[in-house]
């Protein structure tokens, strides 16, 4: 099939129905130098041809032309409506036979001045995009990227609900950095959100991924820092790293102010570290995140107090951790005992600690039951499409019979010529 003109691709568009041969036509088209321009202009009388092309029954087709009219930027402030209704209403079936114009369509958002207001309209094509919502793709990664610059975190939730638990590269290709990105950038939602368990656990993964060489990438580098301080914001001191990751992270952080920090708190001089490595903070975009880690201090003195003690009056507490303020100090144990951080009933000005005890429903029981067995079955499927792996299986057996540790990513190099100058951290992080 030769298409030559805007017409003949509408013509194709709405009457040919296999998708693979129309995403061949759309392509070869494509090559052509006015490609883009004829796309992006009318049809004849000035008609319209998003207005005749349906997202839904027309995809590809209205990707094409759609994608095209965003090459120039602020062209989305006018797309606005065509941009949402495609988002909300294209099909995921032909889109798999086009992700390079995928990509095109949602790097060319990425450059719109209204991006914000474009956010809903992406986090609904980032789910309808892959043939399963568990499918890890390229976009992925881009729509975090967005929510991140943008500071829109909150639109990005639903997607990060949703475990990445498979790749198809023979359909939505994708690297090594694209992995590490898109958990790197989800961990700066959470952190944004506050959400520290599962920013502690979107930054183990960055961590934690095979490196490609004796030396890891600068974003796991960055990762680690920001690990080690939600680390002790969630539980008061470095936790062990699986055995799996590479221990030069451990050292290289230990080494660090970061270690420093970590080895006087919560109850060492803080306040004099804070200052006296200010820049290296400040630099690594960590200073408002270490400004939170200050924070949670007294909170991890005044937890480290019921191990010792049964009961204790409010001006003997703050004298145990540092707090002249009455009344500041009573709004943080009253708060501290409604999230459960203490078990303990505050009286007066009398704290009596209590012993905690388990607390499970019936219902909680089986809900972590089910989850478990999920987890389960999405492992078991997740180790037969790693054993069908040519590229898996030969790249283990060079390092079994190398003595090589761990060194495999299929990937190298890309993450090198990344510049981390951006700040792209949120409300109150920098």
């Amino acid at each position: 099939m030769s298409l030559t003109n805007l017409e003949d691709v509408v013509t194709a568009a709405t009457t040919v129905t296999d998708s693979a041969v129309l995403a061949n036509a759309l392509r070869n088209f494509l090559k052509r130098d006015v490609a883009e321009h004829l796309l992006a202009s009318s049809l004849p009388d000035d008609v319209d041809p998003l207005a005749i092309l349906n997202p839904t029954t027309n995809t590809l087709g209205y990707l094409y032309v759609l994608t095209a009219r965003l090459e120039q930027p602020g062209a989305a402030i006018q797309l606005a409506p065509q941009i949402y209704a495609f988002c909300e209403g294209c099909s995921s079936t032909p889109l798999a036979y086009v992700s390079e114009r995928v990509n095109t369509f949602v790097n060319r958002l990425m450059r719109q001045p209204n991006l914000p207001e474009l956010l809903e309209a992406l986090a609904k094509f980032v789910q309808r995009y892959p043939h399963k919502r568990d499918v890890f793709t390229m976009v992925h990664m881009v729509f975090l990227h967005a929510c991140v610059v943008t500071r829109q975190y909150q639109v990005a939730l639903p997607v990060l609900s949703v475990p990445m638990g498979s790749i198809d590269k023979t359909i939505y290709p994708i690297n090594y950095l694209d992995n590490l990105l898109y958990h790197y950038f989800g961990a700066f939602v959470y952190i944004a959100l506050k959400r520290w368990p599962q920013a502690e656990e979107f930054l183990e993964m960055v961590v934690a991924a095979p490196i490609a060489s004796s030396i890891p990438s600068a974003i796991q580098m960055e990762a680690m820092k920001k690990l080690a301080l939600v680390q002790l914001i969630r539980h008061g001191t470095l936790k062990s790293l699986p055995r799996y990751v590479p221990q030069m992270f451990t050292k290289s952080i230990k080494q660090s102010p970061y270690g420093q920090l970590a080895k006087a708190y919560p109850a060492g001089n803080l306040i004099q570290i804070a200052e006296k490595e200010a820049k290296v903070f400040t630099q690594d975009f960590n200073f408002g995140l270490l400004r939170e880690v200050l924070d949670h201090a007294p909170r991890w003195k005044l937890r480290t107090l019921t191990k010792t003690y049964l009961t204790l009056s409010m001006s003997e507490i703050g004298k145990e951790i540092g707090m002249e303020d009455g009344k500041v100090l009573r709004a943080l144990v009253e708060d501290m005992i409604r999230v459960g951080e203490i078990t303990a009933i505050l009286e007066n000005d009398t704290l009596t600690f209590i012993d905690e005890k388990p607390d499970f429903r019936p219902e909680d029981v089986e809900k972590a039951l089910a989850e478990a067995q999920r987890q389960c079955e999405r492992l078991a499927l997740l180790d037969q499409q790693i054993g069908r792996s040519k590229e898996f299986l030969q790249k283990a057996l060079k390092e079994r019979d190398s003595g090589g540790g761990g060194a495999w990513a299929g990937h190298g190099g890309m993450d090198e010529e990344l510049l981390w100058a951006e700040d792209l951290q949120g409300e109150g992080y920098v």
